[in-house]
């Protein structure tokens, strides 16, 4: 693409690294000029060809989760700020985790936000940034294996998220909090598709409490990773046991799935963490891909399409976003998340049927072909990126909203690839 430039970062957090990998692809099958910036390697930004290529008329930065936005010059001043190169960050976690960034952004920055709720977020509480919705994408490695002939009966990829037995004190309250988080949580567990956000602000409603804005904000990044955290675990763990239950072998990839109240049997494998490529193969050995989606209700993470797009059926809780391709039984398969026990009859009823789970999973992967890969993302990426390039009208658009660095050491950041 003639005049158009784009830095990447990548070499400080696993998952993105490997987006990051998939955008190199898609740039160089697309003629597009790319330099990559490795974090672990100073000298890929402190050089004279960086300087020269940000020079160039025409050049983006493009990173993951914050990645490379603050770096400064020997002054001090924002790199970016000061030779007027826009970035486009794509944060695959909940943007109240960079909030520091986003409240006042250090230069012309950008947002894609993987769940339409991220984007209504960004537009409330970061509104000097400008935000466009686009769920991860998935990954075809292109290694076919004959359905009848997977090893791995289901599959599931991720830690179940460390357990939550302390959730932080708020001097708001008289009992510190011990209300507000007994009954949120309820609010989540009882309507599965309430976003944390929603479920805090429920709260106060339900109270008849006029809360401002900027106290809603400093709550949710004080507390909403932990409530989710707590909330997300529980699911994960009722779901597994279920299929426990029901004698169906399940291999987990992942870490933190010892809990005294849910003790699995041989049934449960669990395996340590592996890289982005080992997991891809083990979904190709996969005839169930189990997820559980991180609390996206309105969008979608890259596993579900990775599990599709590697031969896998997909089974997942719901999504306002994948009910827009996907059908229950047509090339998915849908569970609630407060009913594990029908989804492991279901799982159960899928594995004794490997003829109608064949259907669906091919049925899957073209579906998730033609709408979810991340060719399809990167095309919408490139195109915002270069239309904000070409049109003063784009760039004098009403700004949006924001993110920034992550507050909570402890999240669960099972979005990512593990």
């Amino acid at each position: 693409m003639s005049g158009f430039n784009v830095i990447v970062f990548l070499g400080m957090l696993v998952g993105p690294t490997y987006y990051i990998e998939r955008f190199i692809d898609y740039m160089k099958r697309n003629n597009i000029e790319y330099y990559v910036v490795n974090t672990n390697i100073t000298e890929t930004f402190d050089n004279r060809l960086f300087d020269e290529f940000s020079s160039r008329p025409g050049t983006v930065m493009f990173t993951f989760n914050g990645i490379g936005v603050l770096l400064n010059d020997t002054d001090g001043n924002n790199y970016w700020k000061k030779h007027k190169i826009p970035v486009f960050d794509f944060i695959v976690d909940h943007p109240r985790n960079f909030s520091d960034l986003m409240i006042e952004p250090p230069c012309d920055l950008h947002v894609f936000t993987l769940d339409r709720n991220h984007e209504e977020y960004i537009r409330r509480y970061y509104p000097k940034i400008n935000v466009f919705f686009s769920p991860n994408g998935g990954t075809d490695i292109r290694k076919s294996i004959n359905y009848y002939d997977r090893d791995i009966e289901v599959l599931y990829m991720g830690s179940c998220g460390l357990k939550v037995t302390q959730f932080p004190c708020i001097d708001y309250f008289e009992d510190k909090g011990a209300d507000f988080y007994r009954r949120v949580i309820d609010y989540m567990f009882t309507d599965s598709d309430l976003s944390t956000e929603d479920a805090i602000e429920r709260y106060f409603v339900a109270n008849d409490e006029n809360i401002d804005d900027e106290f809603l904000s400093l709550l949710n990044i004080k507390c909403a990773g932990y409530i989710e955290l707590y909330v997300r675990r529980q699911f994960k763990l009722r779901g597994i046991k279920a299929l426990d239950v029901l004698n169906v072998h399940v291999d987990i990839w992942g870490e933190d799935w010892e809990d005294e109240d849910y003790p699995f049997s041989s049934n449960i494998n669990i395996h340590n963490r592996v890289n982005c490529e080992e997991i891809m193969e083990k979904i190709t050995r996969s005839k169930i891909s189990l997820c559980f989606i991180p609390w996206f209700k309105k969008g979608c993470s890259e596993k579900n399409f990775d599990s599709m797009l590697n031969g896998a059926l997909c089974v997942t809780d719901k999504s306002e976003y994948l009910n827009e391709h996907y059908v229950d039984g047509y090339n998915i398969v849908f569970f609630d998340l407060n009913n594990p026990d029908q989804m492991a009859a279901d799982v159960k009823w899928l594995l004794d049927n490997p003829r109608e789970a064949e259907i669906i999973a091919k049925r899957g992967y073209e579906t998730a072909k033609r709408y979810d890969t991340w060719d399809c993302r990167f095309e919408r990426v490139v195109e915002i990126m270069h239309r904000y390039l070409t049109s003063d009208a784009f760039k004098n658009e009403e700004r949006s909203a924001g993110i920034a660095l992550n507050t909570f050491d402890n999240m669960d950041l099972d979005n990512s690839c593990i």
